[in-house]
Formats: C-alpha cells, sequence, structure tokens
C-alpha cells in the first residue's frame, strides 16, 4: 500500500498529464485518508494498543542493535527489556513511566551497559511534554540533561565528551519540542472546540428565546381576537334566544351579527396559526389593527346590548404601528373583560386622549365586579382578573413594551382600565403615575 503522500503526488500527476488516471488516483488517496483515520481513532480510543505499537518499534530496533553488536549476557537484554516494556502505559501514567525507565536507565550506567534501548528515554520525555504541564516536562528535560552529560562522560558516543553531550542534548531537546507541540496545539484545538460548543449552545438559546417569544405573541394575539369573539357572539346569542319570541326581527340581526363575527374570527386565526407553519408563507395578510379599527370594536360591542360611547380627546396624529396595535388591543381586551365580568353592566366608554407625549386609552363601565368570594361592593378592589384569565397581565405586557403602564380598579360606580403609552422614546416606567384619573369621559356612568 503506498503512503498518502505518495498518493497524493500519483493523484496531481493524472491531473497535470491528463493520463486518464485522476479518478483512480483520488480514490485511493481517498482510501488512504480513510485508512489513517480508522487508526487514528482505534488509537485514540484504545491507547493501550498504541503505546505497545510504539513499545515494540523500539524494542525491535534495541533487538536488531543488539545482534548486530553480539552482545552477549542476559542481564543486557533483561535491561532493554525493562526500559522498553514501561512504555506500554506511557500515555496512561506519563510521570511513573519516565521515572521508572529513568530509574532503570541510572542502573545501566552503573553497570557500565551501552544500550540502544534508551531510546526509551526520549519517548518517556516526550509523552510527558505533550500530556503535562511545562513545568513537569522541564523537570523531566532536567533529568534527561544530568543523564546525557553522565552517558557522555562515560562512553563518548560522537568521539568526545562535548559532541557526545551536544548530540544527546539536541536529541532531548527534538523530544520535548515535538511534545509541547504537541499539548499547544491539542490545547488550541479544545479551545477551539469549547468555544464552537458554547457559540452552538448561545445559538440554541437564542432560538428558544424566539421562539418563546413568539408563541408568547401568538398567544397574546390569540387570547385577544379569540377572548373578544366569542365573548360578543355569547352576548348575541343570549340576546337572540331572550328576543326571538317578542322581537325576532331583532332576533334576527343578532344571528347574523353572530355568522359575521364568527367568520372574522374563524380568519383572524387562520391568519395567526399561519405563521405557525414552517413551509407556509401566507400570502394577502391583513395589515394589523390600529386606532382606526377601534370604532367598529366599539360597534360589535354595542351589537350586544350595551350602550356604548366613544370619545377621542386632543390632536389626532399617527401614530407608530405598535403602539396603534397596542391600543387597539387593550381596548379589545378591556371590553371582553366588560362583557364576561361585569355584572349587571349596561353602559361603557372608550376614550382615546392624544397628549403631548403620551396616549391615554381609557375604558370604563358601570357594573358589578364578579367576585367568587363576596358580592360586597366594599370588596370590589378585589380586580375582576381574579375571576381568571391572564388578560390584565396581558395588557400590562403589551403596554411595557413601550415603556407604558396599565391600571385597573374601581372608579366611582363601576370599573376603569387605564393604559398609558409613551408615543416618544424618553420616557421611562418610572415617569407615568400609576392609577392617576384620566379625567371625564365625556360619558356620565
Amino acid at each position: 500500500m503506498s503512503t498518502v503522500p505518495g498518493t497524493r503526488l500519483a493523484w496531481v500527476r493524472a491531473v497535470l498529464t491528463g493520463s486518464g488516471d485522476e479518478e483512480s488516483a483520488h480514490e485511493a488517496w481517498g482510501n488512504e485518508r480513510r485508512t489513517w483515520r480508522r487508526l487514528a481513532h482505534v488509537n485514540a480510543e484504545h491507547p493501550v494498543f498504541g503505546d505497545a505499537t510504539v513499545a515494540f518499534l523500539v524494542a525491535a530496533v534495541s533487538a536488531a542493535w543488539s545482534v548486530n553488536h553480539q552482545l552477549p549476557g542476559a542481564a543486557k537484554w533483561l535491561l532493554q527489556a525493562a526500559l522498553v516494556v514501561p512504555l506500554v502505559w506511557r500515555r496512561r501514567y506519563p510521570v511513573g513511566t519516565f521515572g521508572l525507565i529513568s530509574l532503570v536507565a541510572l542502573l545501566q550506567w552503573a553497570l557500565g551497559y551501552e544500550l540502544v534501548a534508551d531510546l526509551a528515554l526520549l519517548v518517556a520525555l516526550y509523552t510527558v511534554a505533550s500530556h503535562r504541564p511545562r513545568l513537569v516536562a522541564a523537570a523531566a528535560a532536567g533529568v534527561i540533561e544530568v543523564g546525557a552529560a553522565m552517558a557522555s562522560f562515560r562512553w563518548s558516543l560522537a568521539g568526545s565528551w562535548l559532541r557526545s553531550f551536544i548530540f544527546l542534548s539536541g536529541l532531548a531537546a527534538a523530544a520535548l519540542l515535538l511534545g509541547t507541540n504537541l499539548r499547544s496545539r491539542r490545547a488550541r484545538l479544545a479551545a477551539l472546540t469549547e468555544r464552537a460548543e458554547r457559540l452552538e449552545r448561545e445559538r440554541d438559546q437564542r432560538e428558544l428565546m424566539a421562539a418563546a417569544e413568539e408563541r408568547a405573541r401568538i398567544a397574546r394575539e390569540m387570547h385577544d381576537v379569540i377572548a373578544h369573539s366569542l365573548a360578543v357572539i355569547i352576548s348575541l346569542a343570549d340576546g337572540a334566544a331572550a328576543k326571538l319570541a317578542s322581537d325576532p326581527g331583532r332576533a334576527r340581526a343578532a344571528i347574523v351579527n353572530v355568522s359575521a363575527i364568527g367568520r372574522q374570527a374563524l380568519g383572524d386565526t387562520r391568519r395567526l396559526l399561519g405563521v405557525l407553519r414552517a413551509d407556509h408563507s401566507p400570502d394577502g395578510l391583513a395589515p394589523q389593527p390600529g386606532v382606526a379599527q377601534v370604532a367598529a370594536l366599539v360597534d360589535e360591542v354595542r351589537g350586544t346590548g350595551l350602550e356604548v360611547g366613544m370619545e377621542v380627546v386632543g390632536d389626532v396624529r399617527p401614530l407608530p404601528p405598535g403602539v396603534e396595535l397596542t391600543a387597539f388591543r387593550i381596548v379589545q381586551e378591556a371590553t371582553t373583560n366588560v362583557l364576561k365580568h361585569a355584572m349587571g353592566a349596561t353602559r361603557l366608554a372608550v376614550v382615546l386622549r392624544y397628549g403631548a407625549d403620551l396616549l391615554d386609552v381609557c375604558v370604563r363601565d358601570n357594573g358589578e365586579v364578579a367576585n367568587a368570594l363576596t358580592l360586597d361592593r366594599q370588596a370590589r378592589p378585589a380586580s375582576r382578573s381574579s375571576a381568571g384569565g391572564h388578560g390584565l397581565a396581558g395588557m400590562r405586557e403589551r403596554a411595557l413594551v413601550y415603556n407604558g403602564a396599565v391600571t385597573a380598579g374601581p372608579c366611582g360606580d363601576g370599573w376603569q382600565v387605564l393604559a398609558r403609552i409613551p408615543i416618544d422614546p424618553p420616557f421611562a416606567p418610572g415617569q407615568i403615575e400609576h392609577g392617576k384619573p384620566l379625567g371625564r369621559t365625556g360619558m356620565d356612568l
């Protein structure tokens, strides 16, 4: 089997010469890469196997050198085995392996045996440098330097003490630098991997937050649209049932209104649910409602039999679409609460007041508060929201998006919902006086 560089060279040659072997050379190169990747995976999953292979290679070189120099004696073979065998556990116990091999090498020096198996010291130093901190690697390199000096004095491998020392020191420095470089590359790779994983987690969190925000927005829209439509439909149906015998004309008109409002609610529901389909991009969506649609909303409520009045105060002017939608939804939710929870309500007033930098939205009625615990009028501050639902919380959330505030509570003989929405950005929540009366609405309740 050819090596990876050789296969790559064959592929480049085939491309340059147009010999027609480009595809086969590319396939062979891919096979080589896959083979090396499998070997690297096995080495990572089973380190003892890889370390045993390195020990076997060092043992083979040492045995060949010993046979070539005809070294007699079983002690030398035992020393070579003692130097090489600990390499099988070099990555599991780097410092322990290095220390054991160093002690065997010291014994070898004391006995005066010159062995090539001392290569195991360089392998052990490389392992310490690649798996342990630099201070530990430097200490191991210092031990090797002392051993190099001792070996140079005793054997003069390069012809003189100085040459031998420089040669052995160079080998030790190469092993140290290779191990340190590998450890640095591994640390950089780990840092990049950790950073990529962190960025991926942050991206997933942003997606989850965006999805949660979108679900909350759709839930608010569904609550506002469906709850209001159902409240109006129920009121119209009750009125039609009551007038069916005595006033068939009015009953028929109420039933027609029920049908029209039901169709409108169905269309709004389909429009809102359409955004939940990832593979569908709805065409021709209706524009979001605003202040201009409040009058039509009031007409729907008036159709239930309530006496409804609407007043617009101040300099009417275009507002940001988000502010207009918020004002419409607050009026929608407040009138829905009147239909659902206001006991005995006969009159309802809606006031829109345009200020210099505030839009005030006020919805007042003259009905009693539905309270499951007591019907005492003194207990009315318990708030209609106690009857269930999240209407008031939804109104406050909508207003808070634009630094606004919503208050609800008793007002005279009825109940009032007051929303104050800043038109200009400089306003902060603390600048809005919660619960401050809006003033007369132009309609006595």
